[in-house]
């Protein structure tokens, strides 16, 4: 019960943080898919109007931060986004290494990569999980 509060008081915080109108608003739930890295256990998502720039919230203890959306077929979009430094030090667990992810519309799943140049020589931190559209 107090996992799905946590979930739901999320989701909540990120429909009402900011400015702008949702046309589509996410949560997701990632499933770490390498061992080395840290991934976010939830994303939400919130496609802006411009259908060019969406909201992310990868951490419950830092901010949004603005990513590039790009539609890369009818059912999927690539979110492509980097933390600043401000929110980096507010939520312990994000860096500033650049993060990407592909969601795909027609069965709810995304992929999420950490791209780091901290750990040379390993496989980029990846997770894995489902969605839930919230609009």
């Amino acid at each position: 019960m107090a996992g799905y509060l946590n979930s739901l008081l999320f989701a909540t915080v990120t429909l009402f943080s900011g400015a702008g109108l949702a046309a589509d608003t996410f949560t997701c739930t990632l499933t770490p898919v390498t061992t080395s890295g840290w991934i976010p256990s939830k994303v939400s998502m919130q496609f802006l109007e411009s259908d060019e720039t969406a909201r992310i919230r990868a951490s419950e203890e830092g901010g949004s931060m603005h990513a590039v959306l790009r539609r890369r077929s009818d059912d999927s979009y690539l979110l492509d986004w980097t933390p600043s430094r401000a929110l980096a030090a507010k939520a312990a667990e994000l860096s500033n290494d650049r993060y990407r992810a592909i969601l795909n519309l027609g069965n709810l799943k995304v992929s999420l990569q950490v791209l780091s140049h901290a750990l040379p020589g390993t496989l980029s931190p990846r997770g894995a999980g489902t969605c839930i559209r919230l609009d």
